[in-house]
């Protein structure tokens, strides 16, 4: 099964599994240092490669086929925001809109007061969505003032049940967005979102296993197409 999606030019894709020298290669392509070069004797660019390499391998770990990041202005502030797309196995049966509803109540009571979401016929099938503010605590080595802080975040979910050829369904895709600009959300992020969520489609390639590679191929004008194998 292959996933296809697209994302606005501003997501840059996170490499999952990196190891340290591909962790290393990712600051520096990506680093406003100039000449600074992450590598064993150097700070703090090395610290930065290796919180990345710990990332990326948590992700794969995870089951996340897809992960970025976007840094740009919105309104005259820095704005921030990740992605990550994960399939998991989900053994659902025959009814994707039963799923999604079950699947959706389970979340919002889990999450408590603050919390919304509903089911939507998408264009890849019945997405159970929802949205709402959770907070992150950041340790002192990641905080910029030096100490533990909260960083309230706005998410967004959705829960896709993957369809399958033979009825019976046994995967679930996941799509995870999240934002500590929460005044953002509304004007900036919910509409990215539902476009990503719009463009997402699910083609049996007869590939077996659920986890491949990301290939994207790129129109850096407007969008970026990716391709998930599933």
């Amino acid at each position: 099964m292959r996933i296809d999606f697209s994302v606005p030019a501003e997501f840059e894709e996170v490499p999952l599994g990196m190891d340290f020298d591909a962790a290393c290669a990712e600051v520096n392509a990506r680093s406003a240092y100039g000449s600074s070069r992450a590598g064993p004797d150097d700070q703090p660019l090395t610290e930065t490669a290796r919180a990345l390499q710990r990332i990326s391998r948590f992700l794969d770990d995870s089951g996340v086929v897809y992960a970025a990041n976007c840094l740009h202005s919105f309104q005259g502030e820095v704005s921030l925001g990740s992605l990550a797309i994960s399939v998991v196995d989900y053994p659902y049966g025959d009814d994707a809109t039963t799923a999604a509803r079950g699947s959706l109540r389970g979340v919002l009571a889990s999450r408590g007061e603050g919390w919304t979401g509903a089911v939507f016929d998408a264009p890849c099938g019945t997405a159970a969505v929802f949205t709402g503010g959770q907070n992150y605590v950041l340790p002192p080595m990641s905080s910029p003032t030096g100490e533990q802080i909260e960083v309230l975040t706005a998410q967004f979910h959705a829960m896709i049940p993957v369809p399958s050829a033979s009825g019976d369904g046994r995967h679930m895709c996941l799509m995870a967005f999240s934002t500590p600009q929460v005044t953002h959300w509304e004007r900036c992020y919910a509409p990215v979102m539902a476009g990503v969520l719009r463009s997402l489609r699910f083609t049996e390639d007869g590939q077996p296993d659920a986890r491949a590679l990301v290939t994207p191929s790129v129109e850096f004008a407007t969008s970026s197409k990716q391709s998930v194998q599933a």
